[in-house]
């Protein structure tokens, strides 16, 4: 089973104090990357992940301390440097071993893990909505931009923007309002619930991998 797993890598990074005691579970994240074997796209999924994570931090860089560069927006420091790359490890070795294993093992895997564990019936269900509906917001988004390109052609950058802001409300409403109409259109046709998944028993794989998180923690 590789939710236990995730729960105790995650645990044990978030619990970190240092960098140096990252390095453990950053060698374990290369060993989950190298048996998983994930697509190339996963790849860019995780340098992504990477900077969004990296901007989300970025202000940890001016927090108080020895300065290092002078910038228009305030000192950087030695002491905000250290913070920021140990935020940032933090968040990207657990979110990015949950992408790795999600997208190599499947997400209806982790849904029959969860059900597995008893998780409660309506966390699981909603999960399982919110993973089905990821395409369709997709889809509502990329025709969007679409039709906003080919009425925008000739408008300043600013004004561009502008629409483009507006753009992104009305994605969610039209998501949302999508949504209910599928919802409808299940119940009509006899919906009651997702079919459950059968949970395939844990292997050495996993159980070797749950003991070496688990050894992270404990260090």
């Amino acid at each position: 089973m590789y939710l236990p797993f995730i729960f105790l890598y995650a645990m044990g990074v978030v619990t970190r104090k240092s960098l140096t005691e990252l390095v453990y579970f950053a060698l374990l994240f290369l060993v989950v990357v190298l048996t998983m074997r994930p697509k190339k796209s996963v790849f860019k999924n995780l340098g992504f992940l990477l900077g969004f994570e990296g901007l989300l931090f970025i202000l940890a860089l001016f927090n108080p301390g020895e300065t290092l560069v002078d910038t228009p927006f305030g000192p950087i420091t030695h002491e905000g440097v250290y913070s920021f790359f140990l935020l940032l490890g933090k968040a990207f070795l657990s979110a990015g071993t949950a992408v790795v294993i999600t997208s190599s093992v499947g997400f209806s895997r982790i849904l029959a893990e969860m059900e597995a564990l008893r998780f409660p019936r309506i966390l699981v269900l909603t999960l399982a909505f919110t993973y089905r509906y990821l395409d369709l917001f997709v889809d509502e988004t990329t025709r969007m931009k679409r039709a906003l390109d080919s009425r925008a052609f000739g408008i300043g950058k600013r004004e561009y923007y502008r629409k483009l802001g507006s753009l992104i409300g009305e994605i969610f409403l039209r998501t949302y309002l999508r949504n209910g109409r599928i919802y409808r259109a299940m119940l009509s046709r006899g919906f009651g619930e997702f079919p459950r998944v059968e949970e395939p028993k844990p292997s050495i794989h996993t159980v070797l991998l749950s003991v070496l998180a688990l050894g992270g923690l404990l260090i």
